[in-house]
């Protein structure tokens, strides 16, 4: 009786073998590249990571979605003890902005809130991730916005930082003169303000009406700053005529900690995270399709 069990046990695990291998061939030979993705364990010792994520171009909603799928894989994977986000972008959609700088928080609030989860339980593992924003040649407006969640801001001397305000674009040229007859009557409306760009013309009720708005919206990012920066709203207001600054102007007005280059950035967030460079690999997050890849940050070309 033992014997047929044996037999039968033998039996049932060479099938499983059989269908293991199957379905690796099958996946290989049938599936698309894209769908195949093998997870190699880190070469660094420990496995310990710092993820560099890259913002470029205009702040817009696709371009948050993407910045969103990275923040997101830095903040579950376990490897990732660190941040650097290297910026360069002259801003976008105030929208838009806020959301990334939301987003930034969202990961630094989270780790924290983890550590002090995990120290309550007594437990040796370091969950909080520290940010570290390195401004390439922008980092101005949205995009400085989105920096200020940092923990730390790196520039270098030239880097343009700043450029602190609010922009209305019109979806047409309006008239110097605000009494100048409207072009045409395109709609009726119940409220003062409700058809305000209808008739191709603003008066002096609604120019003011429009600015009470960008203030608004400015009063939001001035807090902003503010908090990131560590600063008063009044001295942040002093600085904020929408001008932008170099990297070293921008250290003096405490816009920034520090000027350097990427991997000085690098450097500054290991020391956040208490990590030995030496035993940590760098790497960058990109999107490809819908799927987060990695590279070594010193590697060439795309992802």
């Amino acid at each position: 009786m033992s014997r047929i069990k044996k037999i039968l046990s033998l039996a049932l695990a060479g099938v499983a073998v059989a269908v293991v291998l199957l379905a690796a061939l099958h996946a290989y030979y049938f599936l698309p590249p894209e769908s195949v993705e093998l997870l190699l364990p880190s070469s660094a010792g420990g496995g310990d990571k710092i993820a560099i994520i890259e913002i470029n171009g205009e702040i817009k909603e696709s371009s948050l979605e993407q910045v969103q799928k990275l923040l997101d894989r830095a903040e579950t994977e376990d490897e990732i003890k660190a941040v650097v986000l290297r910026i360069n972008s002259g801003g976008g959609g105030a929208v838009a902005s806020w959301k990334m700088h939301n987003a930034v928080k969202r990961l630094k609030s989270k780790s924290k809130a983890e550590a002090k989860a995990k120290s309550k339980a007594k437990s040796k593992a370091k969950t909080e991730k520290p940010v570290v924003a390195f401004i390439s040649d922008f980092g101005a407006s949205g995009a400085y916005l989105v920096a200020v969640a940092a923990d730390k801001i790196i520039a270098t001397p030239v880097s343009t930082v700043g450029s602190i305000g609010v922009l209305m674009v019109f979806p047409f040229d309006v008239p110097a003169n605000a009494s100048e007859k409207a072009k045409n009557l395109s709609s009726l409306s119940t409220g003062e303000f409700k058809d305000i760009f209808s008739d191709y013309r603003l008066n002096e009720r609604e120019r003011e009406y429009l600015n009470e708005r960008l203030q608004s919206l400015l009063k939001v990012f001035l807090e902003c700053v503010a908090e990131g920066r560590g600063m008063s709203v009044e001295e942040v207001s002093k600085v904020a005529h929408g001008g932008w600054f170099t990297g070293a102007e921008g250290v003096e007005l405490g816009l920034v900690d520090e000027t350097g280059d990427l991997q000085d950035a690098v450097e500054e967030a290991a020391e956040l995270a208490n990590l030995s460079l030496e035993d940590t690999k760098v790497v960058t997050l990109g999107v490809v399709g819908s799927r987060v890849k990695e590279r070594d940050y010193k590697g060439k070309g795309e992802f």
